[in-house]
């Protein structure tokens, strides 16, 4: 393998090591200004207009942010070849010590994205194959004892490490509320003295524009501050085998995400759902959860998972006066190797709903046979909301309402109140205001948007369905509603429920309620 100092642009395109001849000018002139590259006059202008400076900082530097189109190249032609030098480079560890090089991403998956070219290069290039001593599935160790590695961007995994070099991966779509899990201010404030005491040390941040806020868009209006190059390049002028004709149908179906996606820039079409001085005010401090009261009417909802992301359920109840208040939030997490036991969960659920007398739930299609046929046995009724292109919108607008004027009292639950603030309001190509969280998980939200649309629509709370044809043909020492029903323990249940429950203190006859069974 020849040795460094070769430049970064002789080391991409030799052809013993990454044997990339395809690189454009713009991108060309990206990797030279990290390094302090001298610039011709044609790159000086493309350096001027891409970093918005009038002049060139002739000096390899520490920290750089680029904001670019999709398909431009910004993963594959600028930050993987950076992460490949710097991990052939002398940094200066001492002996016995291990650096790493690491690529964040929100999530794991989309980490490997650019691990996927770094893998590819190493795999190709006969010199650096040489070099790998170690390789999983995330990670692949170097015989100078760097380790390539792919990570989601949380503070466990930036701590404690020797970092020779980060590349930050669609850090836009990063959380960059202060009290979400994992800002991404604080994540790089973590990072920071991991770098410091490192020769030649790389923090890279790329991504497409996003909302206008967080730490991107905020270096960008002040990027001729700043003590590093932010640069700003359309898809068109990094990939120039691409023109904005081959998108023309896509800026026709929506002009505002053509220009957020392909000219880089950040538009109006996204903003964040809730500011804190709307929804603070809803929080009821330091409560946590709200015992069942049976003179109050309540209602439930729950977004299902089995793997990924979260199983939530939220109950909450509505005042006299109209006030809605949330009593409890129960979340089950699975993950892909180890897949949530469904119907066990499915048995907490209803459990929970009958410490609240509560018989009806509301969800969404996501498994709605599956939920609705077990909650069945279990005498709950699944009360199935489809979703369709407008639903998180209306469920999500209507919550908003409650927000802004105070009429909803939400409980003190840091994940809930992070899941909140990482939603973000965008408009889709039809012109539909859609609600999508910033990273991370929504379910949480989800239920709660679920249940108070339920609260707001209903005058009156559903009572347990009584006279309906129960599968299980439960006696009245093991029936769910034993606890409320007026009737109890003299009530001759043999498959269809003779009582009333509490809420409505009037026991129903035999002849009025009972039905014959389902297809007879």
């Amino acid at each position: 393998m020849p040795s460094l100092p070769l430049n970064i642009i002789e080391f991409v395109q030799n052809v013993d090591l990454l044997d990339d001849q395809t690189l454009s000018a713009t991108q060309i002139c990206c990797l030279k200004s990290v390094y302090g590259l001298p610039l011709s006059e044609p790159e000086l202008e493309i350096y001027q207009r891409g970093t918005g400076r009038a002049t060139y900082d002739q000096r390899e530097q520490r920290e750089a942010t680029f904001i670019a189109g999709r398909r431009g190249g910004k993963t594959g032609k600028i930050a993987a070849p950076i992460v490949c030098y710097e991990a052939c480079r002398d940094h200066g560890i001492p002996p016995g010590e291990e650096g790493v090089v690491m690529l964040l991403a929100p999530t794991i998956d989309q980490a490997r994205i650019a691990f996927k070219y770094i893998r590819q290069y190493f795999e190709k290039s006969e010199l650096l194959r040489e070099r790998v001593v170690g390789r999983t599935k995330n990670e692949i160790t170097l015989d100078n004892h760097i380790v390539i590695g792919c990570y989601a961007c949380t503070y466990d995994r930036v701590r404690g490490r020797t970092a020779v070099a980060v590349v930050c991966d669609e850090i836009a779509f990063w959380a960059d509320d202060v009290n979400a899990a994992n800002p991404a201010e604080e994540v790089l404030a973590a990072l920071r003295p991991s770098m410091a005491t490192v020769r030649n040390a790389k923090l890279i941040k790329i991504s497409t524009p996003y909302a206008k806020s967080g730490l991107i868009y905020n270096e960008h209006e002040r990027r001729s501050e700043l003590n590093f190059p932010v640069w700003r390049s359309t898809t068109f002028e990094l990939n120039t085998t691409l023109t904005p004709e081959m998108f023309e149908a896509e800026r026709r179906d929506n002009e505002e995400e053509f220009r957020r996606e392909y000219n880089a820039e950040f538009v109006d079409a996204i903003n964040p759902w809730i500011v804190p001085e709307i929804l603070n005010p809803c929080v009821a401090r330091d409560r946590r959860e709200l015992p069942f009261q049976s003179d109050l009417p309540y209602y439930a909802a729950l977004d299902a998972a089995t793997r990924g992301n979260d199983f939530a359920l939220v109950i909450l109840h509505k005042n006299g006066d109209g006030t809605i208040v949330m009593d409890l939030r129960k979340v089950w997490e699975g993950t892909r190797t180890a897949p949530l036991p469904f119907e066990g969960v499915l048995g907490q659920v209803a459990g929970i709903l009958q410490c609240y007398g509560i018989n009806t739930v509301t969800g969404d299609q996501f498994y709605s046979d599956a939920v609705s046929q077990h909650l069945l046995k279990l005498g709950i009724t699944y009360n199935l909301l489809p979703f369709g292109p407008t639903t998180r919108g209306n469920i999500f607008s209507g919550l908003k309402h409650l927000l802004v004027q105070q009429r909803i009292e939400l409980l003190d639950d840091p994940d809930l109140l992070r899941e909140l603030r990482s939603l973000r309001e965008e408009r889709t190509p039809r012109g539909v205001i859609d609600v999508r969280p910033t990273s991370g998980k929504d379910d949480s939200a989800v239920a709660l948007a679920l249940a108070a649309n339920e609260a707001v629509s209903h005058k009156v709370a559903t009572p347990f369905l009584m006279g309906s044809f129960n599968p299980l043909r439960l006696n009245p020492e093991n029936c769910i509603m034993n606890g409320v029903c007026i009737n109890f323990p003299t009530c001759q249940d043999d498959g269809y429920c003779l009582g009333y429950v509490k809420q409505i203190l009037v026991p129903i006859s035999h002849e009025a309620m009972v039905r014959p069974p389902v297809g007879s």
